[in-house]
């Protein structure tokens, strides 16, 4: 049977051998800038990179690319597992980006990440633009995330995970737990119980939520056509995302002037 081939065949990879902890530790130095919650990034990769080098986390493997790379799906927490990603350039996926906090995983780009749908429970620091064509969720508040540049996608959510924009959030709707999703430039932030989010909201996923999520004030299960949600079921949310659907309504066609 003929060997499979890695998912990045051209990088240098620690199982591989020709990536040495020593190395890694002085890329780490070199490429992970952030100072966001004590720099928690960096911290985390030198963790990974000496319990990988004492033996555990096998599965686990550190991987270093130089230039640009262009996946049509990274999920770092799925075999092969990835614990280390260092890119050195832009970091392309033509599908869904999403890196893992169970097993941990840690993710740093000096350039520009952009996805079709961006999913990151894990550590994420990027230096350049963090781009989602469809949506961006920011989930589980064990790890964080630091963007250098702006962050843009039509559909932001965030629950309790840390982020520092060092720049703006551009996107259609921005919703879930703003306290956590810290930028420079101030973004628009609408409550998940505003009836504009039920208004941006793709039918589709509105159907998947209307059993638990649309309810009364007095709590009692409501009509799915009321104009308010109580709050979004991220495990719903990340399951119709992860299928490859857009999380917003499409937009109306706007009409031409006579």
């Amino acid at each position: 049977m003929a060997p499979t081939r890695h998912l990045i065949p051209q990088a240098k990879r620690f199982s591989a051998g020709t990536l040495t902890a020593e190395t890694a530790l002085a890329l780490v130095k070199k490429h992970a800038r952030g100072t966001f919650a004590k720099s928690s990034t960096a911290r985390a990769a030198k963790r990974f990179i000496e319990e990988r080098a004492a033996g555990a986390r096998a599965d686990s493997d550190i991987v270093f690319h130089v230039g640009r790379l262009a996946l049509e799906e990274l999920t770092p927490g799925r075999r092969p597992r990835i614990g280390l990603l260092i890119v050195d350039g832009d970091l392309v996926v033509k599908g869904r980006y999403e890196d893992s906090l169970d097993p941990e995983s840690v993710v740093i780009v000096t350039g520009s990440l952009r996805a079709r749908d961006v999913i990151t429970r894990g550590f994420l620091e990027v230096h350049g633009d963090l781009v989602a064509t469809q949506s961006l969720l920011f989930l589980d508040n064990d790890a964080c995330g630091e963007v250098f540049g702006d962050v843009r996608a039509p559909f932001v959510y965030t629950n309790e995970h840390a982020v520092k924009v060092h720049g703006g959030v551009e996107a259609r709707l921005v919703t879930g737990d703003d306290k956590h999703l810290r930028s420079a430039e101030k973004h628009v932030f609408i409550e998940e119980t505003d009836r504009r989010v039920r208004e941006l909201l793709s039918p589709k996923l509105l159907k998947v939520f209307a059993d638990e999520v649309f309810e009364d004030e007095e709590g009692e299960e409501a009509d799915p056509e009321a104009p308010w949600i109580d709050a979004i079921d991220t495990e719903k949310l990340t399951a119709f995302i992860r299928r490859g659907h857009p999380a917003l309504a499409r937009k109306s066609p706007a009409r031409r002037k006579k």
